[in-house]
C-alpha cells in the first residue's frame, strides 16, 4: 500500500471514529433516540475495521481490502459528516440556553440583554405548549435574533429579557414581538 493511500485510510478512520463518537454523545442526548444514520455509520466503521484485521493477514488480498476498507471508511466519514451538520446547531442551541440558565434575577438578564444588545446577539424565549416556527423565522431573518423554546413552564427573568427584545423592536424597528 502506497504512503498516501495509508494516510488517507488512517485520516478517514480516525474523522469516522470522532464524528461517530461526537454524533453519539450529542444525539442522544437532542433527540432522545440514536439515528439510524449513525447505527449505519458504526456498522461501515467495522466493517472498514474487519477489513483492516483481513488485511493483515492476507497478502494476497491487500489490493481489494485496500479499496473496501476505503469504501468503507469513507461513507462511515460521509455519513458522520452529514449527521454532524444536522446536530451541531442544536448543541449550539443547547450551550446558549446553558447560558442563560445560570442567570437567576431579572437584574442580571437586564446586564446580559445590554451585553448581547452591544454583539448582536439577541435571544428571544418562547414558551408555550408549541414553538412557533414561524415567529423563530421572522425573528431570525428580519431581526437576527435567535429563538429558544423554553416549554411550558415560564420563567420570570427570561420574561425579563423578552420584554427587553419587546421594547428594543418598538424603539427600533416599530414593531413589536406581540405584532408577530
Amino acid at each position: 500500500m502506497r504512503n498516501r493511500t495509508k494516510y488517507i485510510l488512517l485520516i478517514l478512520a480516525i474523522a469516522g471514529f470522532a464524528l461517530s463518537y461526537y454524533n453519539h454523545l450529542n444525539a442522544l442526548s437532542e433527540t432522545s433516540f440514536e439515528p439510524i444514520e449513525l447505527t449505519y455509520a458504526k456498522i461501515f466503521f467495522g466493517i472498514g475495521i474487519l477489513f483492516a484485521g483481513i488485511y493483515i493477514f492476507k497478502k494476497n488480498w491487500r489490493n481489494i481490502l485496500t479499496k473496501f476498507m476505503l469504501g468503507a471508511f469513507g461513507i462511515c466519514f460521509a455519513i458522520n459528516l452529514l449527521l454532524f451538520i444536522q446536530i451541531y446547531p442544536y448543541v449550539q442551541i443547547g450551550k446558549l440556553y446553558a447560558e442563560y440558565s445560570e442567570i437567576e434575577t431579572c437584574g442580571e438578564m437586564e446586564k446580559r440583554f445590554a451585553t448581547d444588545l452591544k454583539k448582536e446577539e439577541i435571544v428571544y424565549f418562547q414558551f408555550g405548549i408549541g414553538y412557533d416556527i414561524e415567529l423563530a423565522k421572522t425573528l431570525k431573518e428580519k431581526y437576527k435574533i435567535q429563538s429558544i423554546g423554553m416549554g411550558c413552564t415560564i420563567q420570570s427573568e427570561k420574561e425579563c429579557y423578552n420584554k427587553l427584545v419587546n421594547e428594543y423592536l418598538k424603539e427600533k424597528h416599530k414593531d413589536g414581538i406581540i405584532d408577530y
